[in-house]
């Protein structure tokens, strides 16, 4: 694992490297602000074309049949300050801990990076969960009304959000490192999966329905947000389902419906 790390860090630029060094300044910080924005970016780009083939090839797979989204490249509008502002949570939790500021991260294991990884995960989810019911209050729905819009959602309409909904949600990127010794090498690929899924959530096709989605294992899928979009009042949570479970938020025909899209898989195969 080290020498993977020797072998990034040789192909960094000189003004990322003096980022990482303690005492490190604005400018330095830019740089790994534009870094994660560009790392981003092409996450955004490549799940976004791999969902849109797959959404062509397979029509069968759409959850809402009966709806069409018909203004989802106009949601992109939103994405260039939904990716800026959560680039920005991203990059200050990173730079904190590369300035000393946070708790020092354990050294990169075969143990410490699955296991903060795993713990990141769970304390994410539960993050989102609750600001995701907060953001469903009277007093702060007027910052998740945008994103609501989309009844039927598209992998694009994961950025169509307003800037106070990105900054809750992504706030956690930034505070975690002062919570949990996590190696910033870890944050880093818990950002992408987490940019990643988040565009499966909204892709508005189940693609990879399995028993892993519905009880009794814990794993949301594509049905799950989509329901949440659905029929707002269900599904709040993000990679798991057992915060809706336990507070009585998840949608009483999710199970079912995630078993009729594995029904169909299994018998187009």
């Amino acid at each position: 694992m080290d020498w993977v790390f020797a072998a990034a860090l040789s192909m960094t630029p000189p003004v990322l490297l003096r980022a990482m060094q303690p005492g490190a300044g604005i400018f330095n910080f830019l740089a790994l602000y534009a870094a994660v924005i560009a790392m981003i970016v092409v996450a955004m780009m490549g799940t976004g074309l791999f969902f849109e083939i797959m959404n062509r090839r397979h029509p069968e797979r759409k959850v809402q049949k009966d709806r069409v989204n018909a203004r989802k490249w106009r949601e992109l509008v939103y994405a260039p300050g939904s990716v800026a502002m959560l680039s920005l949570c991203a990059a200050g939790g990173i730079f904190a801990q590369w300035q000393g500021w946070a708790l020092t991260p354990l050294p990169l294991s075969w143990w410490s990076v699955p296991l903060t990884l795993l713990v990141s995960v769970l304390l994410y989810d539960a993050w989102f969960y609750w600001v995701h019911r907060l953001l469903h209050t009277r007093v702060m729905f007027r910052f998740h009304a945008l994103h609501h819009t989309s009844v039927s959602p598209t992998v694009w309409t994961n950025h169509h959000e307003t800037l106070v909904e990105s900054f809750l949600n992504q706030f956690y990127f930034f505070l975690i490192v002062f919570i949990l010794p996590i190696p910033w090498q870890v944050l880093v690929v818990q950002k992408i999966y987490d940019q990643i899924s988040g565009m499966l959530g909204h892709a508005g096709y189940e693609h990879f329905a399995s028993p892993l989605g519905r009880t009794p294992w814990p794993l949301a899928s594509t049905v799950f947000h989509d329901q949440h979009h659905g029929y707002f009042r269900f599904n709040y949570a993000h990679t798991f389902s057992f915060w809706d479970r336990i507070m009585g938020t998840l949608h009483p025909k999710y199970d079912a419906t995630v078993e009729i899209f594995e029904t169909r898989q299994e018998r187009a195969r």
